[in-house]
């Protein structure tokens, strides 16, 4: 299995990326860290599974330059990005966050399940306070695995 993850908090990459590992260590996960290199990596490259964080910026961090304001929708503007270029793909929504420019992940969760039908896997809400997420995420590539 090869998956995308597209994350710009370090932490929080490196607790799924070894949650991943642990389930299956032969997964090969790459990364990117805004909307730009997410784009890129999933039309340049065929995934099994995308794992989109929601509140990322625009371009990757630079040297000398940071990757621009963050924008609330980030994994909803790859998302739509990738249905515009026709590319086949399953995606993920893993946040932290429960609102986003006043509306719930609920409500995004499900445009984004409009938008990508059977190719879309719902959402996952990560949190350093409890464990659930990771159950969550086990199920997720479980299914995808398949």
């Amino acid at each position: 299995m090869k998956i995308l993850l597209v994350e710009d908090d370090e932490h929080k990459m490196h607790d799924i990326i070894s949650i991943v590992k642990e389930i299956d260590a032969h997964v090969v996960i790459d990364t990117a860290f805004s909307v730009a290199s997410g784009v890129q990596k999933a039309v340049d490259n065929e995934y099994d599974l995308l794992l989109l964080d929601m509140t990322i910026p625009n371009f990757d961090n630079t040297e000398g330059k940071d990757g621009g304001p963050s924008y609330k929708n980030g994994g909803e503007l790859i998302i739509r990005e990738l249905i515009d270029e026709e590319i086949n793909f399953r995606c993920a929504v893993i946040t932290q966050y429960e609102t986003f420019n006043n509306e719930t992940i609920e409500q995004i969760s499900e445009r984004i399940s409009e938008l990508c039908r059977e190719c879309y896997h719902g959402y996952i809400k990560y949190s350093t306070m409890n464990e659930n997420w990771k159950d969550e995420l086990k199920k997720l590539l479980q299914k995808c695995s398949r």
